[in-house]
């Protein structure tokens, strides 16, 4: 069976710039959120961590989208990181 239509260049490159921007979004802040959590003097310190390792990540996010071969392995390998983030969040909310 024939797909219905053929997805075109320029449909992988808006996908893959809609997946890097929303998806390093996400990444970033629930990175930001984790980083947050560890043990430091001063909650304020680990806050201020978290945002500023959040540009890193947002900026790492980015490369691996373009880099990868595929726009399908792209899109796993954010969705992957999102659910395992999400989980970590999660638990280390409860714990604390």
């Amino acid at each position: 069976m024939k797909p219905l239509f053929k997805p075109t260049p320029a449909a992988h490159v808006t996908c893959r710039v809609l997946l890097s921007v929303i998806g390093g979004y996400v990444i970033a802040n629930l990175s930001a959120m984790l980083i947050s959590y560890l043990p430091s003097d001063n909650k304020v310190d680990g806050i201020v961590a978290g945002m500023m390792s959040s540009f890193i990540i947002y900026t790492l996010i980015v490369i691996v989208v373009f880099a990868v071969k595929s726009t399908t392995r792209a899109i796993f390998f954010i969705a992957l990181l999102v659910v395992l983030l999400s989980v970590l969040v999660m638990y280390l909310e409860k714990a604390i």
